[in-house]
């Protein structure tokens, strides 16, 4: 794949696979009758985010992989547990519905092997849905939170995964940085 510099939208992150993307997928089905005002995340690349840049030149490009191949040499794979469903959004708004994810100590350790700085707090979540329309969903919150209803489940992680948009494509792959470390 030809990459074409600066890279929009790039973020390393841990993917989900088989079953637990099953279980994701099935849980924006259950959306389906408010995707006239929801903008789902793409169902096949369902992640939790550990890092993201809005834009990254070919020199950085080259020193993420570095770093992130240096990071997962370092990591175990680790269970992560999807605990509930909840939102965020801005001046009394939900602009995001998420998957809540249990920070666990084996997610701590690879969130502060990460080198880059971050400008936000870490709040361990997989976005299922956007919400394109905060009024219209407003009205539907407790039908949609009860459709969703018991979501817990949980998921390994055996790499790290960057992304970045490549001609258009938002979340596309780019490359997988195999766990290598040892659980102690």
């Amino acid at each position: 794949m030809e990459l074409s510099f600066p890279l929009s939208s790039a973020f390393l992150a841990l993917p989900l696979e088989g079953s637990p993307k099953w279980q994701f997928q099935a849980l924006q089905e259950e959306l389906r009758d408010y995707e006239d005002f929801l903008r789902f995340q793409n169902p096949q690349s369902p992640h939790l985010t550990l890092q993201y840049w809005q834009e990254l030149m070919e020199i950085e490009y080259g020193q993420v992989r570095r770093q992130a191949q240096a990071v997962a040499q370092l990591c175990a794979p680790l269970t992560l547990h999807v605990q509930s469903v909840e939102t965020f959004g801005s001046r009394g708004e939900d602009r995001v519905l998420f998957l809540t994810v249990a920070f666990s100590e084996e997610l701590a350790r690879l969130k502060k092997s990460c080198p880059w700085p971050n400008a936000k707090p870490f709040t361990p979540h997989i976005t299922l849905a956007r919400i394109a329309h905060p009024q219209r969903f407003a009205v539907q919150k407790k039908r949609i939170m009860k459709a969703l209803g018991d979501c817990a489940f949980s998921f390994s992680c055996d790499c790290l995964r960057l992304y970045a948009e490549v001609e258009g494509k938002k979340q596309t792959p780019l490359e997988d940085y195999v766990f290598c470390g040892s659980s102690s």
